[in-house]
C-alpha cells in the first residue's frame, strides 16, 4: 500500500481546501489535498467572488492576474416586480479596489489557485482519491485511508487533517460527528438560457414565483425558486409550464426561455441548512460547508446540495 507523510492533510478541493493549502504551501509546510473527482469542473457551483475575496487576492499579490481570466462584473442588483424596478445593492459605495461581484466559473478559479500552489514543492495534489477512513491513534486522528478511482490503496499520514469536503462530509461521517439540521421551506432549479445585449438580470419577483438571473458571458444563469419537495410535480406539470412561470416573472427575457426546452438542462438543488456544535477532534479539523455554513442571521447558513434534475 502505498504511503505518504505530510504536515497537513487537506480532504476536498473547493475553494476553502485550495485555498488553505496555498497558504500553508507558503508558509513551507507541506500540504497534502486530496479530492475525490478526477478534475475540479462542477456544474451550478458558487461562480461569484465578491470583494473582500478579491481584497484577500490581492494581499496575495494575485488579484490583477486572476482579473485577466475571463469574467463578468455586477456592480448592482435590481429586483424588478410586475410594477416597478428597485435597486437594492450599489457596490460601487463600497470602499474598496474592487466594487463589484465577480462572475467566473469556480472550477476557473480553483485552477487558478491550483497552479499557484503547484509552484512550491512542499504542495501535493491527489485527484481522484477518496477517502474511506480515518487513522487513529489512542483517540487522534493520524491522517486518513483513502482510495484511488482505480482502485489502489493509498495511506496518507499527517499530524493534522482537515475536512473541507462539503455538506456531506465523507470525514465527518467516518469521524461521527453529527449534523444538527434545518430545512428551509425552498429548493432551487439551475438553468442557463442565451443572453442577449439589450435584456437585464438581476431579482424578478412576482406573485407565486421568485428567481435570480445572474450574467455569465453570452448566457444568464438561472435560479428559480420553487417550495421545497414540489419538483416531482414541476417536472409532471412540464417544461411548457415552467417556461410560462418564468415569463411571468421576466416578459423581457421572451426571446432566451424558448431556448429552455429538456429537463436535461435544469439542475435541482436542494437546500439545508445546518452546523455541527463542535467542528474539531484531536489531530482533525472542520471547516466550511463541512462544518457549517455562516448567514447573516443566526450563525446558520445554507448549504446547497446538486443533483440531476
Amino acid at each position: 500500500m502505498p504511503s505518504h507523510t505530510t504536515g497537513c492533510c487537506i480532504v476536498g478541493a473547493g475553494p476553502g481546501g485550495v485555498m488553505l493549502a496555498l497558504l500553508l504551501a507558503r508558509q513551507g509546510i507541506d500540504v497534502t489535498l486530496l479530492e475525490m473527482h478526477r478534475d475540479l469542473d462542477r456544474d451550478f457551483r458558487g461562480d461569484t467572488l465578491h470583494p473582500g475575496v478579491l481584497e484577500i487576492l490581492d494581499q496575495l499579490g494575485m488579484a490583477a492576474e486572476f482579473l485577466e481570466l475571463p469574467h463578468a462584473r455586477m456592480q448592482t442588483l435590481q429586483f424588478h416586480s410586475p410594477d416597478e424596478k428597485v435597486t437594492v445593492a450599489d457596490l460601487s459605495r463600497l470602499k474598496s479596489p474592487f466594487p463589484f461581484v465577480t462572475m467566473v466559473r469556480q472550477s476557473q478559479f480553483l485552477e487558478f489557485l491550483v497552479g499557484k500552489a503547484s509552484q512550491f514543492p512542499n504542495f501535493r495534489l491527489l485527484t481522484g482519491t477518496k477517502v474511506h477512513a480515518l487513522r487513529e491513534e489512542s483517540g487522534t486522528v493520524r491522517g486518513v485511508c483513502a482510495r484511488t478511482l482505480d482502485g489502489q490503496e493509498v495511506e496518507i499520514e499527517a499530524p493534522l487533517t482537515i475536512a473541507t469536503d462539503g455538506r456531506y462530509s465523507t470525514v465527518r461521517r467516518l469521524a461521527d460527528m453529527t449534523i444538527q439540521p434545518s430545512a428551509p421551506g425552498i429548493d432551487v432549479l439551475w438553468f442557463r438560457i442565451p443572453r442577449t445585449a439589450d435584456q437585464h438580470g438581476g431579482g424578478f419577483l412576482g406573485p407565486g414565483g421568485y428567481m435570480i438571473v445572474l450574467q455569465r458571458s453570452d448566457e444568464w444563469q438561472v435560479g428559480y425558486v420553487i417550495v421545497k419537495g414540489c419538483f416531482p410535480q414541476k417536472k409532471a406539470a412540464g417544461v411548457e409550464q415552467l417556461r410560462a412561470e418564468f415569463l411571468r416573472l421576466a416578459p423581457g427575457l421572451a426571446d432566451s426561455v424558448p431556448h429552455l426546452t429538456d429537463w436535461n438542462q435544469i439542475k435541482l438543488l436542494s437546500v439545508d441548512a445546518g452546523c455541527l456544535k463542535r467542528w474539531h477532534r484531536p489531530g482533525l479539523l472542520l471547516i466550511g460547508d463541512a462544518a457549517h455554513v455562516m448567514s447573516p442571521v443566526g450563525g446558520v447558513g445554507i448549504n446547497i446540495a446538486i443533483q440531476d434534475a
